[in-house]
């Protein structure tokens, strides 16, 4: 069980010692403080801001931002019930973030585990579920996943992105399989509405002779809209055989054909090529040769009908295609190309019953083929397809102003492991006058085992026939003060997985063990005193352990603190500087399986406005060079320079 919190900072400089510090709470009191620290706050913000004080935009805290994961419709954030994190188009921008994955790291209770190189392969953990328990859709639509069973979103650009959703806990029952965890969601941009358009081009290198070149443009004209953007990035590493080079291309269309139909299409396209070095040390360590290309096309159009003020039907499909070229000794000696082509169609309906009762009901159709070919004994290894349809129900109702009660229902059927019924159940309430938010919401997932679990030519188990299921809940409260210039928050969280899937060194095969939990608090903070300034931070606690052996599950920190301070000394000038503080965490397998280095990393950003169209810009990874490892034995970069230009037109 969650017994305790325990922070220890440490240094590299052993002359240097910070005395632990220590705290011990059970769950439920850690809530129970926040929730008197929270009142005792807010009467005292309360107090603050009847001396007169004009609202500001730092009220912008406090406003509810409309989100479509948690739901699958346009739904103000606190009436979810859900916890999902937002990562706009401001931040995407103001940070500097050109991939995903450095978005990522900022959203609580998700770590990320790569292997120190830019492109390298990366895992990610939401909530201490695995990497393959967390769908990532485009659009709410799925992108094919490897034979893993995972997505490679170290490949994945923020081009032609309008924001990104991250919906915490189980899932399943608006987006079928591969939701223990969670979902991500990107959301394209659009130019439809813009009076005139908006184009923009961004050139920048720095360390390891990295290089990004950058053209997008998006706007409208008469019914028709588009956003497109094109871009090509390439770095030589630190480490031996470490290039890696990424080429991207998207584009959003639409036409309005008439005042209730809307025509959309989706058509995007990725290309990376990437040095696999290895290891620092022991097998396989610094070879040479092994070398990883991947590639992604999809397209994807969509029909949206508005049939009346209270019923809109929206239908599409997406094709794609993921595609995936590994050679050398890491890679079990083969040297082979996977391709997973996808179809998937999905047909909802939004129906507004009553002003405060919306029901969406649909159903959904997938085909996914896979297939590897291996060409050092030039046969086709595995070859494979599975169907999916579904059908899913949801009802949203507020009962009376600020309570929300979310339900759903949802069954699946695969081809190759059966059915699959999933349910959750949330409710939030924004009390009046203290404005203070509870939540709740409780909810069944599964994930299907992947063919890489299966498949003996992958080195699976063909005898893993049953999904990994879970029982998931979590409880909070968020709270804002200060006359709304601040906003604390603490979400307590639990996900019971069964059959879940793990490797067994002694056996050297995957099984299914008999029960794992994962649980912990998240803790957040916004503080906007002046709109010039803003700090945010959130801290989590997390145990995760596979309760059948007794271990704790590998590369899942038991401590992970982000927090950022934007600041904008005049209207030209912006300066950024977050920090990721990572500790307790285990990786290795068996008997090698041991605590690794806690660590640091700070990233510094600033960007200064020449005119109204041109900035010049920079940023520093890994601000004070530390030297840390995501992954036993793949040691990070250490400290890298980032300088750039945007024009706009």
């Amino acid at each position: 069980m969650l017994d305790k919190f325990e922070f220890s900072f440490r240094t590299h400089d052993s002359n240097h010692k910070i005395p632990p510090l220590k705290m011990t709470l059970k769950p439920y009191k850690s809530i129970l403080l926040a929730f008197v620290v929270c009142v005792i706050l807010t009467f005292s913000g309360s107090l603050n801001s009847t001396q007169g004080a004009a609202p500001d935009d730092t009220s912008r805290l406090t406003l509810p931002e409309v989100v479509v994961t948690a739901t699958r419709t346009e739904t103000p954030n606190d009436k979810t019930a859900s916890t999902v994190s937002v990562i706009n188009r401001e931040d995407i921008e103001t940070n500097q973030y050109r991939g995903l994955l450095p978005a990522l790291r900022t959203v609580p209770s998700l770590s990320i585990a790569d292997r120190g190189t830019p492109g390298s392969v990366a895992g990610i953990f939401l909530r201490g579920t695995k990497s393959e328990h967390t769908a990532v859709l485009i659009d709410g639509r799925p992108i094919p996943a490897n034979l893993a069973g995972t997505f490679n979103i170290e490949t994945f650009s923020l081009d032609n992105i309008e924001r990104v959703e991250v919906l915490s806990g189980p899932a399943s029952s608006l987006y079928g399989g591969k939701a223990i965890g969670g979902v991500i969601n990107l959301i394209t941009r659009s130019g439809k509405g813009l009076e005139k358009p908006e184009n923009s081009i961004i050139l920048e290198g720095g360390s390891n002779v990295t290089m990004r070149e950058e053209f997008s443009s998006r706007g409208s004209s008469g019914i028709l809209d588009y956003s497109v953007d094109a871009s090509y990035f390439q770095t030589d590493g630190e480490r031996i055989n470490s290039a890696y080079n990424l080429t991207n291309a998207s584009g959003h269309f639409g036409a309005q054909v008439s005042s209730n139909v809307y025509l959309e299409t989706d058509v995007r396209f990725y290309d990376s090529s990437l040095g696999v070095p290895g290891p620092a040390f022991g097998f396989g360590a610094n070879d040479p040769n092994d070398h990883l290309d991947t590639r992604l096309w999809s397209v994807s159009p969509g029909i949206i009908w508005q049939v009346n003020d209270s019923w809109k039907q929206s239908l599409t499909y997406t094709f794609s295609r993921f595609q995936q070229e590994a050679t050398g000794f890491n890679y079990f000696g083969d040297n082979n190309t996977a391709k997973i082509d996808e179809h998937f169609i999905n047909y909802q309906n939004d129906i507004h019953v009553t002003d405060a009762w919306q029901v969406t009901v649909g159903g959904t159709y997938e085909n996914r083929s896979f297939s590897r070919f291996n060409n050092d004994v030039q046969i086709t290894d595995v070859d494979s397809s599975e169907n999916n349809w579904s059908l899913f129900l949801q009802s949203q109702i507020e009962l009376f102003e600020g309570f929300n009660i979310v339900g759903g229902v949802r069954y699946d059927d695969y081809s190759l492991f059966g059915d699959a019924t999933t349910w959750r159940v949330g409710v939030s309430y924004r009390i009046p006058h203290i404005k203070t938010l509870v939540h709740a919401n409780i909810g069944t997932a599964f994930s299907p085992p992947s063919p890489q679990d299966v498949q003996p030519a992958l080195y699976g188990n063909p005898l893993l026939a049953e999904p990994e299921r879970s029982l998931g809940w979590e409880a909070g409260l968020e709270q804002p003060f200060w006359g709304d210039k601040a906003v604390i928050s603490a979400t307590y969280f639990r996900n019971d997985i069964t059959d879940l899937i793990e490797f067994d060194p002694t056996l050297f095969v995957l099984t299914q063990v008999g029960q794992a939990r994962m649980e912990g608090v998240e803790l957040g903070f916004k503080l906007s005193p002046v709109k010039q300034l803003q700090l945010v931070a959130n801290y989590t606690y997390l145990d995760a352990e596979n309760l059948t052996d007794g271990v704790r599950l590998v590369r899942r920190p038991r401590s992970l603190l982000n927090a950022s301070a934007t600041w904008s000394p005049t209207e030209r000038l912006r300066l950024g500087l977050a920090c990721s503080y990572v500790a307790d965490r285990e990786d290795g397998f068996g008997v090698d399986q041991h605590r690794i280095e806690d660590y640091v990393n700070l990233r510094l950003t600033a960007s200064v406005k020449l005119t109204k169209q041109c900035q010049l810009f920079g940023r520093v990874e890994n601000l004070i060079g530390n030297h840390y490892q995501e992954v036993l034995g793949y040691p990070a970069n250490g400290r890298v320079f980032i300088a750039g230009l945007q024009v706009g037109f």
